[in-house]
């Protein structure tokens, strides 16, 4: 997605007409080990731990409504705080929020299943994020899944 970010990113305002936003895939100066050594807590996150063993964050806030995977220290920090930690209603499950959209939707990836859930509409009341049926969406069966469903976004938006 590095190389596709940079396609996107070029002559992309002489396309649009206005100049754009931090797109780009930030890959991790401290991966593997140093994640762990750092966040003992990601052990427990299944296939966010490898994707930060390698990538620090995403942004592509010119890609659709915009896509944000942030990086692990702001995980693991919101966790319980500003970012859910369950999820209660049409869907019950333990989850780690890991990033969101430009729309105001938030990705969450099960830590039982392993799928990645887009939130919105929803509402905080203490760690859970409370949905009903229309406020919860299973985006993919996993991480990798969301993963190459974000690429498709990005060659979309390259096309």
């Amino acid at each position: 997605m590095g190389d596709l970010s940079s396609k996107f990113m070029r002559d992309f305002e002489e396309r649009n007409g206005y100049e754009p936003g931090e797109n780009c895939v930030v890959e991790a100066t401290v991966g593997g080990p140093g994640v762990l050594q750092r966040h003992p807590a990601v052990r427990d996150y299944g296939d966010l731990l490898d994707f930060y063993a390698r990538i620090e964050k995403v942004t592509f806030p010119d890609v659709g409504n915009g896509f944000f995977v942030d990086s692990v220290d702001d995980v693991v920090e919101g966790r319980g705080d500003w970012q859910p930690t369950e999820v209660k209603g049409a869907v019950i499950d333990s989850v780690a929020a890991f990033g969101s959209d430009g729309g105001g939707g938030l990705f969450a990836v099960s830590l039982t299943s392993g799928k990645v859930y887009r939130l919105s509409g929803g509402s905080m009341a203490g760690v859970a994020y409370e949905v009903g049926e229309s406020n919860v969406e299973v985006i993919a069966d996993d991480l990798w899944g969301f993963l190459q469903y974000l690429h498709g976004e990005l060659l979309r938006a390259v096309r």
